[in-house]
């Protein structure tokens, strides 16, 4: 629930007020100062996610292109580029999807539409009429069809697990406070959780765990975020052993519009194992780009939804079967929320 909504309305501004001076305070330091016990760790900690929850709300809508590039080294046939343009507010996000390849093959162009009560996957081939996909998976973008789409909408990137926010995870697997240092120059706290894992020797007891670097200076933003485990089977080539330690690295960076709303600018998501020599070997690399935002302005209802001929089929997942335009009209407003529209001219 968005911070306005909250209630009495003295605590919103009090809260918006004492976000900015936390985050202030810190920036004044070299590095933010870490809690002398227990107690000071637990309310710094609570804190921390307080203000990553009244920042996360400071980017409500935005418009503007996005760029996402997946690579495996080691499998140069395996590789996925997409160029889209992103529109987005608080309930709704809309993709249009151009110049997509996957695998050295030119993808048909594409349109995704989200909404509260689900996801509409329009696909357009060159030849013959559109595929029109209907999808209930709780306001995500991607619909089963190629997950690598969802990562285009820059605003994913916060997400370590999908379906939840990042202050929800931090506290859901236990973070706690383990060091401050800089990040790129920047001052950050690092936050660790151990990963659950099947018991270890004691030497490796402190081989799995996830660790994420917060800046005040930024607005309380992700900077990196880190996760290294030890494989429990052999990898399907062979080549990396059981036990063997992998890691899963997050880094980003932002740009700052307005005073106080950070959108992501670029980040990299890599995989890598780690050999007998300490010498990390990359698996693979994520790569996302955003350019030409702008970033809370009104976005008009009508963007996100979209013209469908009278004699459209619709698959809709939820039943295993199409439906007519009529059809899912009339099942789409029966199950779903009053006022959610995703067709135009009903």
């Amino acid at each position: 629930m968005f911070l306005l909504n909250m209630t009495p309305i003295r605590f919103v501004i009090f809260s918006l007020v004492f976000f900015a001076c936390f985050a202030t305070a810190f920036a004044q330091e070299e590095l933010p100062v870490l809690p002398k016990n227990a107690v000071e760790a637990e309310s710094d900690f609570n804190m921390i996610l307080l203000g990553m929850r009244n920042y996360d709300f400071a980017v409500q809508s935005g418009e503007g292109e996005c760029l996402y590039v997946f690579r495996q080294p080691r499998r140069p046939e395996t590789y996925s580029t997409w160029k889209a343009h992103l529109t987005f507010d608080p309930r709704h996000t809309r993709i249009e999807f151009k110049d997509s390849i996957s695998n050295n093959a030119q993808m048909p162009r594409a349109t995704i539409v989200s909404t509260p009560s689900g996801t509409l996957e329009i696909t357009y081939p060159e030849t013959g009429k559109p595929d029109y996909h209907f999808s209930q998976r709780n306001n995500r973008t991607d619909t089963g069809s190629d997950g690598s789409r969802s990562w285009v909408d820059p605003r994913r990137w916060l997400h370590i697990v999908d379906g939840k926010n990042l202050p929800t995870y931090l506290k859901e697997r236990n973070f706690r406070i383990l060091k401050s240092e800089f990040f790129n120059s920047f001052p950050c706290y690092v936050l660790e959780a151990k990963m659950d894992a099947e018991p270890l020797p004691d030497h490796q007891q402190d081989a799995n765990f996830e660790r994420i670097w917060i800046s005040p200076e930024l607005g309380l933003r992700l900077l990196k975020y880190e996760s290294r485990f030890l494989r429990e089977t052999d990898s399907p080539d062979g080549q990396i052993k059981k036990g063997t330690p992998s890691v899963r690295r997050i880094r980003v960076s932002y740009e700052l519009h307005g005073e106080d709303a950070w959108l992501i600018k670029n980040g990299i998501v890599e995989t890598l194992w780690i050999d007998s020599f300490g010498t990390e070997n990359l698996v693979s690399r994520a790569i996302i780009e955003t350019q030409n935002f702008i970033v809370n302005r009104e976005i008009p209802r009508e963007i996100f939804t979209v013209d469908i001929p009278d004699d459209a089929m619709i698959q809709v997942e939820a039943l295993d079967k199409k439906l007519s335009k009529e059809e899912f009209h009339q099942w789409y407003d029966e199950i779903h929320l009053e006022g959610i529209r995703l067709i135009k001219n009903q």
